[in-house]
């Protein structure tokens, strides 16, 4: 399946036909579209011509349109003829929505003796039946017949980015102008071209049917110039200026008359013949219209005698009639019936078509998806170059200004250090710091000497608590006087308690000797001691 569907955007646009090169623009406006160029360059065609003139001549007319458009635009959108095209519409059963591609594949390869690699092929997906199947239009085409006009557009220097069905350009355009009308009838367009003449029917709004026929101008051409013995373009040039259909008056037909009749008899007849089948396939309806297009269409009385032979309403489109036309587009006024096709592959490059068909090969999809990866690549090194481009200089901005901070560090800390080493340049917190440390040191001195004080405070009170009980009941000994002594650690010394402590008492006797005074009685030692009197 074709995968590059959409082609919007600047292209150059390129109907190849058989007797003619034509070159198309759409420029989408606030109205609406404008054709902003349109040009045509005439093929001389002679049946006498071998293949490779008939290619060295499309040649020079595709490269003398492309150099008088002045288009430089290389990506071109051309389209197949509906000889070389295989088109059906089939009805699909509900199946989910990813696996119609492989159905279509499998449908195509019953219906064309061809492997699949050998053609190019596409679908679209016309509507929803009521069961929840698909109605789809397959396409397809040989690959080798692509590749020739692929070729065509190499020597111009283009490369394709859509390959359209010339039959499905035109019903695009004609559905996008109106020519179909909104009543849903059953619309046939009939495209005569100079080699084939294309049919395209529509009922309901949706497209049912196309056929291609081996009949043509290049045929009205050919019996013209053996009736009257003369040169092909000779032939032409006369069907264009004074050609016409058959009246049914033998005095002004005329032998010519007759000889062009005989054609578009044919023509006619292989037409109804179409008209029978498809009104015979299950959907099938009479067609209740007929609208002309190509470059028979501008035949003198065409559409009152096909109207004649088919017995239904005919008449030539008016493919240009609310179109814009621009400065240079104004060729298309000439025959406007013979730009359908170049309009309906224009119009793809600006909206979405009813029908989108892309037939490119697909070794040629390959190609483009790989350029498209490598230019990916391409692109994202580029960006991620830009960007370590950019990153850089703000990054060593970042880089110096790290620096920057870090020695300014470095020279406080050495600094810091330099203060630490040296007393003389202590700050001047530090020694405040320091002086309070040492006042605090001093308190806790004094704090515990305090301490030490009041620990011995405590030690003498149950001694003179065990002094005072020891007293005589009946009073008469008091303390004078109490001191206190370091016993000495000599051994001889150790009879007495912990801490020594001596008392005396005054005892007079008779002969008036003071007893305590001389008998000094100890307790606990040579220590301390205490001296009492007693009263007479």
């Amino acid at each position: 399946m074709a995968t590059q569907k959409r082609t919007r955007g600047k292209r150059v646009v390129l109907d190849i036909g058989a007797s003619a090169v034509r070159l198309c623009e759409l420029t989408p406006t606030k109205e609406g579209m404008q054709l902003t160029k349109y040009h045509q360059k005439e093929i001389p065609v002679d049946p006498s011509m071998d293949e490779e003139d008939r290619k060295k001549a499309r040649k020079q007319a595709l490269s003398e349109i492309l150099r008088e458009s002045n288009v430089r635009t290389r990506k071109a959108v051309f389209g197949i003829p509906g000889q070389s095209i295989f088109s059906r519409n089939r009805a699909l059963p509900p199946v989910p929505e990813h696996k119609v591609a492989s159905i279509v594949r499998y449908e195509i390869q019953q219906q064309i003796p061809f492997s699949l690699d050998q053609i190019a092929l596409d679908y679209e997906v016309l509507d929803r039946t009521d069961a929840g199947g698909y109605e789809v239009l397959m396409t397809a085409c040989k690959v080798d017949v692509v590749e020739r006009y692929i070729d065509l557009l190499k020597s111009a220097r283009r490369i394709p980015a859509a390959v359209d069905a010339c039959p499905m350009a035109s019903y695009n355009w004609l559905k996008h102008s109106g020519e179909f009308g909104d009543q849903g009838e059953c619309v046939a367009v009939v495209d005569i071209g100079a080699s084939t003449t294309d049919i395209v029917i529509e009922r309901a709004g949706q497209f049912r049917f196309t056929r291609s026929l081996s009949v043509g101008g290049n045929d009205i051409t050919k019996a013209i110039a053996q009736t009257f013995n003369t040169s092909f373009a000779e032939a032409e040039r006369v069907k264009r200026e004074r050609g016409f259909a058959r009246t049914g008056d033998p005095q002004k037909d005329g032998k010519g008359g007759e000889v062009v009749g005989g054609v578009l008899q044919r023509l006619s007849g292989e037409i109804n013949r179409s008209f029978a089948y498809y009104r015979a396939q299950p959907g099938g309806a009479p067609v209740a219209r007929v609208v002309l297009i190509g470059g028979g269409a501008g035949l003198r009385n065409i559409a009152p005698y096909l109207k004649q032979q088919l017995g239904v309403d005919v008449r030539i489109a008016q493919p240009t009639a609310n179109l814009a036309v621009g400065p240079n587009a104004q060729a298309v006024n000439e025959q406007p019936e013979r730009a359908v096709t170049a309009l309906g592959l224009a119009l793809r490059t600006v909206t979405d078509v009813t029908v989108d068909i892309n037939l490119v090969p697909p070794r040629l999809v390959e190609y483009q998806r790989s350029k498209e990866q490598t230019v990916y690549w391409g692109l994202s090194l580029a960006t991620l170059a830009l960007i370590v481009a950019s990153i850089i200089p703000v990054q060593a901005a970042q880089n110096q200004r790290i620096q920057e901070n870090t020695e300014m560090l470095r020279e406080n800390l050495r600094a810091f250090a330099a203060d630490a080493v040296d007393p003389a340049a202590t700050p001047e917190p530090e020694r405040e710091l320091q002086e309070v440390r040492e006042e605090v040191e001093e308190l806790q001195s004094m704090v515990e000497n305090l301490d030490e004080a009041y620990a011995d405070q405590q030690f003498w009170l149950p001694y003179l608590a065990e002094i005072s009980n020891a007293r005589p009941e009946e009073g008469g000994v008091w303390l004078s006087s109490i001191s206190t002594t370091r016993i000495s650690d000599q051994p001889q010394q150790r009879a007495g308690a912990r801490g020594g402590m001596g008392f005396g008492f005054d005892d007079d006797d008779d002969n008036g000797r003071d007893r305590g005074r001389d008998r000094g009685g100890m307790f606990g030692g040579p220590g301390g001691g205490m001296t009492g009197q007693r009263g007479a």
